[in-house]
């Protein structure tokens, strides 16, 4: 079903690094979600106030209000397709997560109010109406959430789009919510306890779990989140099958919107080198990057001495201290000012964020002292980096 729905109605459904594709993926999404929670809504409204069933009707509105995420869904991806000009020369990609970000905030508010409801059920409970053809529709809603959670999860991972992955977690978590609404029913046939009423709570607090996480998810890449691990060890690799080319550091990478993402590195080559195929090199390095991940990279040439075998025997020494204190640590940036009473060993360190303020001071410590250790002349130089 998801592919012949792609087929239908996206054109070049395959190139989904172009914004207008990601866009038409997007509405389709929306329309898709929109059609299914309407019908879901009536169907519970209309089962929850002629049975009587808080619970039942707390679920339509989760319904009515992924209906309405589904419509801030469709608006955020006609915004972040839009092409970039003067004032946004990245783009508007990070609407993206705008709209994630509101859709987030409507679940946590119906959450809470479905929490009062409920509670106000178990102080006054009511009688719930129970029947073979209750249970049969609930399971038709439940069958629905979960080919729409299929559909939107299969987008979402085929265009890299946290929004609809999101959609897809909130639509099999509706799956749950609904086999709890179930249980409450079946469980209300057998006591006169309000386990309507306590069902609703633990609807809501499910729905307010859910709608936690996904703010939590979406403000991450609004702030600025740490780049993904594989992303960026590929633009590494990509980088380092270049000639010339003997090291990388400082990658940076930000993230202006899915798919949507500029980096920058510092490429060490030899200072000997001729630097008018280097630039050639490094020219078609950025366009293999662009070509395999899509992320637009700049890169800046950083020339370093490796043929001179002093300079090289002293970067093994601290390589080799650095590794004995935390493998975790690495080097770049490595200079060497020589004198007759010292040693300048000049060096940038890269430690985890593990590191506080205390730890960067003891660190900075050993590093001094270790050094010292091999030889009286060494003064170490050293600037610490996160890892980005």
């Amino acid at each position: 079903m998801t592919k012949a729905l792609v087929r239908w109605f996206i054109h070049d459904a395959e190139n989904t690094r172009d914004a207008r594709v990601r866009e038409r993926y997007g509405i389709l999404s929306g329309g898709v979600g929109i059609a299914c929670n309407v019908f879901l809504f009536v169907l519970k409204l209309v089962i929850g106030l002629l049975t009587g069933s808080i619970s039942i009707a707390a679920d339509a509105f989760n319904n009515l209000s992924d209906g309405l995420s589904c419509l801030i869904s469709i608006v955020g991806f006609k915004v972040s397709g839009k092409a970039p000009d003067a004032k946004h020369p990245f783009g508007y990609g990070r609407t993206e997560y705008i709209a994630g970000l509101i859709v987030a905030f409507i679940i946590v508010l119906v959450g809470f109010e479905f929490l009062k409801t409920s509670f106000d059920r178990i102080i006054h409970p009511e009688p719930v109406a129970f029947s073979v053809v209750l249970l049969v529709i609930l399971a038709v809603s439940m069958l629905v959430k979960l080919w729409m959670g299929a559909f939107n999860s299969s987008i979402g991972r085929r265009i890299e789009s946290p929004v609809l992955i999101a959609a897809g977690q909130d639509s099999r978590n509706d799956v749950i919510t609904t086999s709890v609404v179930v249980i409450g029913m079946i469980a209300g046939r057998f006591t006169t306890l309000p386990v309507d009423g306590y069902v609703g709570v633990l609807v809501a607090l499910f729905i307010l779990w859910a709608g936690v996480g996904i703010v939590r998810d979406t403000i991450a890449p609004l702030l600025g989140e740490a780049a993904d691990p594989e992303i960026a060890h590929n633009i590494a690799e990509i980088v380092r099958e270049s000639d010339y080319i003997v090291g990388v550091h400082d990658l940076i990478i930000h993230n202006y919107g899915a798919g949507r993402s500029l980096a920058s590195l510092h490429a060490e080559v030899p200072s000997d080198s001729d630097f008018v195929a280097v630039h050639e090199v490094i020219d078609e390095a950025e366009k293999r990057v662009w070509q395999r991940t899509g992320v637009y990279l700049v890169i800046h040439m950083d020339p370093i001495d490796v043929n001179n075998e002093h300079v090289a025997a002293l970067r093994e020494q601290v390589d080799n201290v650095l590794r004995d204190i935390d493998e975790k640590l690495s080097m770049h940036d490595f200079r060497v000012v020589d004198g007759e009473r010292q040693i300048n060993l000049i060096f940038d360190v890269v430690v985890p964020f593990t590191y506080d303020e205390k730890g960067k001071r003891e660190l900075m410590m050993q590093i001094y002292d270790r050094l010292k250790e091999i030889d009286t002349r060494y003064n170490p130089v050293v600037t610490l980096d996160h890892q980005m």
